[in-house]
């Protein structure tokens, strides 16, 4: 009797253990189930954000004519949608497009067979490209008599209270005496007289107080379009040119090329001779005072300097790809656990600058592999607290994925509660089963592979077999063969 009751207490202590084995893989299972799903859903949080911010960016930057911010939006929104490198430029300029009105086609350009086009992919622009239609000869009378038109009115209309003449009738204009073609003009009861024989010298008379007119006022736009960002000076010895026989045109031209604009506009120049679009006066301004708000609202005065800022615009980094790499550098290494910055330096020895923020605003840098290279040691610091150690590789691979350092905090918590149950288990049954180690609970956590998860579920349930003194049906069921059933 008392050997009946002392089996009778084993195979009850057994059913104690096998209920508690069992609660224990349903409670692990649950907790995986709900990880990965709340990793799913992160995931498609994160990007619907950074779709939802990159549209914003890309409406702004629209309506202030920031076209390096629009495109670098565009680039932003398309990266979130995901796809290939082919399929995110594609995405991209199809962005841009939608953002840009098209040109209208007036009748002159529907008649010699123009028609719309974007040139320029990412960076480029809709434009008007010219058909070979033969002229219509009705629409090219229209145009030349309204051209005709407005230059006669224009003649008519224009004020000469301004000027004076001599005893002769010579025209004088700023105490300079006309002469060749303006010699004998006559002007008579302050208006010209229409009466003179010399016809053909009062048209070209005319035809050249029209032209200086038009390089006067060539002159005053650009000089109010420079004073307006305080850069009025260096128009200033541009005047003389009014006085000579220029075109309009040429103002501009003549404004690039004097010393003083290459010296301050001295980042368009490396723009150029890497193939990018020179910046106009107005957008270098710009960007340069949104570089330095960015940095002055972070206290990093040690980068708010000319050198740094025109180096910024030499790589064509965008205000809005500054701002990134400000929080990137700030929020994220400055400002973070020590253990994070000590993991990049290790994963990463070309890392040599002390300065690591110095390091991320440098602009020979690319910022997806600095992002990258942050997050990867951001995920492998969240590994050595839970006393892991992942290597680059896998950290980078993770980062490459999308993992967060939250993420990762929570999944390598819930991989160092597992792993010293099913690492001890692979070694007393890693001879008969297929072995689970820490690759596999990253495959299983991270990227929610059930070949993972069978393993170590084979694992225990080979054990729960085992206290069940169930051999023969663990050796049965739970073998490699007929894992995937479990």
């Amino acid at each position: 009797m008392a050997e009946d009751e002392d089996i009778r207490r084993a195979r009850a202590q057994r059913a104690r253990i096998d209920t508690t084995a069992q609660a224990k893989i349903v409670a692990d299972t649950d907790s995986l189930a709900a990880l990965q799903k709340s990793i799913a859903e992160s995931k498609e949080t994160v990007q619907n954000k950074n779709v939802e911010i990159g549209t914003i960016a890309l409406e702004q930057a629209v309506n202030t004519g920031d076209t390096a911010a629009a495109v670098a939006a565009a680039k932003a929104i398309a990266k979130a949608l995901g796809g290939g490198a082919n399929v995110q430029a594609a995405k991209a300029i199809e962005l841009l497009q939608e953002a840009y009105p098209k040109p209208t086609l007036n009748a002159a350009n529907i008649a010699r067979g123009d028609f719309v086009k974007w040139v320029g992919g990412a960076n480029g622009s809709w434009q008007i490209i010219k058909g070979t239609n033969v002229a219509n000869a009705a629409v090219t009378a229209a145009v030349t008599a309204a051209v005709t038109a407005a230059v006669t009115a224009a003649v008519t209309q224009f004020d000469w209270s301004g000027y004076k003449f001599d005893a002769g009738n010579r025209l004088y204009l700023e105490g300079e005496l006309f002469t060749g073609a303006y010699q004998g003009k006559k002007y008579v009861n302050g208006s010209l007289d229409t009466s003179s024989n010399d016809a053909d010298n009062d048209a070209n008379n005319d035809v050249n107080i029209l032209k200086r007119a038009n390089r006067q006022s060539a002159f005053d736009d650009l000089y109010a379009e420079m004073a307006g960002i305080g850069l009025a000076a260096l128009v200033e010895p541009l005047r003389g040119l009014i006085e000579q026989d220029v075109s309009p045109s040429e103002f501009a031209i003549k404004l690039r090329d004097t010393e003083e604009y290459k010296k301050r506009f001295i980042g368009n120049q490396a723009r150029i001779s890497k193939g990018l679009r020179a910046l106009t006066p107005g957008e270098y301004i710009k960007v340069e005072d949104a570089y330095r708000q960015t940095l002055r609202a972070y206290g990093l005065s040690q980068f708010d300097n000319d050198q740094y800022v025109t180096k910024f615009i030499e790589n064509d980094i965008s205000a809005t790809q500054l701002s990134e790499r400000v929080s990137l550098a700030v929020d994220r290494i400055q400002n973070a656990d020590p253990l994070i910055a000590r993991t990049l330096r290790e994963y990463y020895p070309s890392i040599t600058q002390q300065d690591l923020v110095g390091y991320i605003l440098d602009p020979s840098t690319q910022l997806p592999s600095i992002q990258q290279k942050v997050a990867a040691a951001e995920i492998g610091s969240a590994a050595r607290r839970q006393g892991i150690e992942p290597g680059v590789s896998v950290a980078s691979q993770l980062a490459a994925q999308g993992i967060t350092q939250a993420e990762a905090q929570r999944g390598y918590a819930t991989i160092a509660d597992v792993l010293p149950t099913a690492e001890k288990l692979s070694g007393l049954y890693g001879k008969t089963l297929e072995t689970y180690r820490l690759a596999e609970g990253e495959q299983e956590v991270f990227n929610q592979l059930a070949s993972a998860q069978r393993k170590r579920k084979n694992l225990i349930g080979r054990e729960i077999a085992e206290f069940s003194g169930q051999s023969g049906v663990g050796r049965g069921s739970l073998g490699t063969a007929t894992g995937g059933q479990y």
